[in-house]
């Protein structure tokens, strides 16, 4: 479907894709997910989740599902998220990409403030990769399910739409990159954005928890675990490090419910500090640049990881 955008038909175009999800007849949840997943990738700006559940409910009034649509769904062969992919969801189209040479892992790291460990365990694990997007060289986090990919310039710039991060046409923004990844490991550390996924392997790697803690990490706070993923997280133990702000709180309320609720046992971490420039600390990433004196200062009343 195209994309969302306001001021150029931006109502119209949502309001197309949520009529496609009534006629392919999916029922109100999975299509709301579908949507919400949708809205976060296609979406300029994205709609909040009231608005998105009103276009959905007008989508309903407005169409019904078609038999051809209906017939080729029902036929479709049963899947797992991990071991086939999806015949009813959109993968996104990447371009060429490698694990890094040494020279763009060290570049990333200092890019970041993180040691190059961690760094090179973010590489080693898949979750991240490195090639040539929209005419720059771009740091991807992706992991091997292929549901979600998003891009960073290697330089630091923004794109030039002015946006950090680029999740790539096609992604499914609710999916939990790495949770596929995290199968053998009882502790998950789970962060928001891909920048926090670099900063839970450094401190992983700084801790020596390699053997023990998964790094996964939701694009963005706004978003619901996706339904498919909840059950990978079962029996674990998540520790959910939100940004500090008021999306991170919801984020932890939201996660902690879903998560609780398929099984995990959640806890979140929070650290109010100041970061060797004397700024706050606002994100996971930014608790790799804290004086090291104030780290080991904290470490008696904390452990980063269960």
């Amino acid at each position: 479907m195209e994309p969302a955008i306001a001021g150029s038909g931006g109502h119209c175009a949502t309001l197309a894709a949520a009529c496609r999800l009534v006629e392919f007849g999916l029922g109100e949840a999975e299509a709301f997910e579908i949507l919400k997943s949708w809205n976060l990738t296609h979406c300029q700006p994205a709609w909040s989740e009231a608005e998105l559940a009103h276009k959905l409910a007008d989508a309903y009034r407005r169409t019904t599902p078609r038999q051809e649509f209906a017939t080729a769904r029902q036929g479709a062969p049963q899947w797992h998220p991990l071991t086939s992919p999806s015949p009813a969801v959109k993968r996104p189209s990447l371009p060429v990409l490698q694990p890094g040479t040494a020279a763009e892992l060290a570049q990333l790291a200092e890019l970041r403030g993180l040691g190059r460990e961690g760094v090179a365990l973010a590489s080693a694990k898949g979750l991240l990769r490195f090639g040539d997007y929209r005419g720059h060289r771009a740091w991807f986090i992706l992991d091997t399910s292929g549901r979600v990919a998003q891009a960073r310039r290697l330089d630091g710039v923004p794109w030039a739409d002015g946006v950090k991060a680029w999740t790539l046409a096609g992604s499914q923004g609710t999916w939990p990159i790495g949770i596929g990844e995290a199968a053998d490991f009882p502790i998950v550390a789970l962060c928001e954005g891909g920048a926090d996924l670099l900063a839970a392997c450094h401190f992983i790697t700084a801790e020596e928890r390699e053997l023990e803690v998964a790094p996964v990490a939701m694009l963005g706070g706004c978003a619901r675990i996706h339904a498919e993923a909840l059950p990978l997280f079962a029996g674990k133990r998540v520790r959910i490090f939100p940004h500090l702000d008021d999306t991170g709180d919801a984020a932890v309320e939201r996660w902690t419910a879903q998560l609780s609720e398929a099984g995990a046992a959640v806890d979140h971490f929070t650290l109010a500090v100041r970061r060797a420039d004397g700024e706050p600390v606002k994100d996971f990433n930014d608790l790799a640049a804290i004086h090291a004196d104030d780290f080991e200062e904290h470490r008696c009343l904390w452990t980063l990881f269960p």
